[in-house]
């Protein structure tokens, strides 16, 4: 069985000089959006796909957060990794070689967020429940000031494009005007550990009375979860996350990466298994400009002070 790999012991085998650096296998990892175990569970069939598909060992290192997985990345300490679209993008800025897209699934390039409420919100009639989880105009993020006006809101990991960077946006956009630091009871908590299961959690139970998770989260979560939280405004659909590789990395191994993705057939038993570790129906091959909304973002964002 294939083991997971720690930071410390890629660190220790690239000091050892280049021959041992060549002889490592292909190290991938992904942004921590759920436990460590849920995660070394989820990614031990991609590592063995991989390894089939790239013709040499491919093993999973674990990284503790969102900022771990991009400094990683950037370091070629591991050689590709499943990102969000914002840890896509800081990889790619972070990186002397850049990152090269690869693969997405179509549902991230019409990706969307989920505002959700502790239950006794909807219990009160004070918000309604939204058994149509299709993307609504801001226009209805912009009527539910006065409520959130009156809770705490729980964002995400702080790079997390669908737990934070996209919903803080959409929030502070022209159309809604609603400031995260002053248009809630208090200033905004953020999940460290856990990603979107620890925000759910809060919300479920009472710690946060609003959050905002992705989509895919919150539909893969156990009924009595969703039931203690749920959605009460689903944002527009935006870019989100990519599979990228180390900006390096020789054009044959980027291009047996990308077929190993989008060659994924869900009728295959095996394959499916694959895909269902990214809860994918399938992949397409991705494109930088693709990731331009995200370039643009974070830029005003951190321009406007809203990321200190």
């Amino acid at each position: 069985m294939l083991q997971a790999m720690g930071l410390g012991a890629i660190t220790a085998s690239l000091s050892t000089g280049c021959g041992a650096a060549k002889a490592l296998p292909f190290r991938f990892s992904g942004i921590p959006d759920a436990d460590k175990d849920q995660l070394a569970r989820r990614y031990e069939v991609v590592a063995q796909h991989l390894s089939t598909a790239l013709g040499r060992p491919a093993q999973y290192v674990h990284v503790p957060d969102y900022t771990a997985a991009v400094t990683a990345l950037a370091a070629h300490k591991i050689d590709a990794a499943w990102l969000g679209g914002v840890t896509a993008v800081q990889a790619e800025q972070r990186s002397p070689a850049g990152v090269r897209y690869v693969a997405a699934r179509a549902a991230d390039l019409q990706f969307r967020s989920y505002f959700v409420a502790n239950r006794s919100w909807v219990d009160r009639g004070t918000l309604r429940e939204r058994d149509d989880r299709s993307p609504q105009p801001l226009a209805d993020l912009a009527a539910l000031a006065p409520v959130f006006a009156r809770g705490r809101l729980s964002f995400g990991a702080r790079s997390s494009t669908s737990g934070h960077i996209m919903p803080r946006w959409f929030l502070q956009s022209e159309a809604v005007g609603i400031d995260p630091r002053t248009g809630f009871a208090g200033p905004p908590m953020y999940q460290l550990q856990g990603g979107h299961s620890a925000t759910l959690a809060a919300v479920a139970s009472g710690a946060a009375d609003f959050g905002v998770v992705n989509f895919n989260a919150w539909e893969s979560a156990d009924a009595d979860v969703r039931a203690a939280a749920p959605v009460v405004f689903v944002t527009p659909t935006y870019v989100d996350y990519c599979f990228v590789a180390h900006g390096s990395l020789a054009e044959t191994t980027v291009q047996a990466l990308r077929t190993a993705l989008v060659d994924l057939d869900p009728q295959d038993p095996r394959d499916r298994e694959v895909l269902a570790a990214f809860s994918a129906e399938s992949f397409v091959a991705a494109q930088p400009e693709g990731w331009d909304q995200i370039r643009s973002v974070l830029q005003t964002l951190e321009q406007d002070g809203s990321l200190g």
